[in-house]
């Protein structure tokens, strides 16, 4: 190769790092914002577990008047399917977020070398 095919290929490379550095900088920075949302979901499904919902049905059906007491445990149940349903909601969201971090470091693109 002469010096010129040397300095014009070298260039070219040059060109492609620099192109390859930003669209990686740009998958990486998405990936960090995923990464982030993961640890406010990994937080807000322990917060979720934390909720103990055994103590509300506490006092048995003596101390209520009524119906009360059966429309307090429907509303408890409600509130414990309301519970699951969002934790479930958070794992798919969670396994989501995790795929899609797989697919965009698989789209991060080689540095060319001489």
């Amino acid at each position: 190769m002469s010096p010129e095919e040397i300095a014009e290929r070298l260039v070219k490379i040059a060109q492609h790092n620099e192109a390859v550095h930003r669209h990686n900088a740009k998958i990486d920075r998405k990936i960090e914002r995923l990464k982030q949302a993961i640890q406010e979901l990994t937080s807000l499904q322990v917060e979720l577990e934390s909720l103990r919902t055994n103590k509300l049905e506490h006092g048995g059906e003596n101390v209520w008047k009524g119906d009360v007491y059966r429309e307090h445990k429907r509303k408890v149940g409600h509130m414990e399917d309301d519970v699951k349903r969002l934790s479930s909601l958070i794992g798919d969201t969670f396994e989501d977020y995790s795929n899609k971090i797989r697919r965009l470091r698989a789209e991060k693109q080689s540095y060319w070398f001489f």
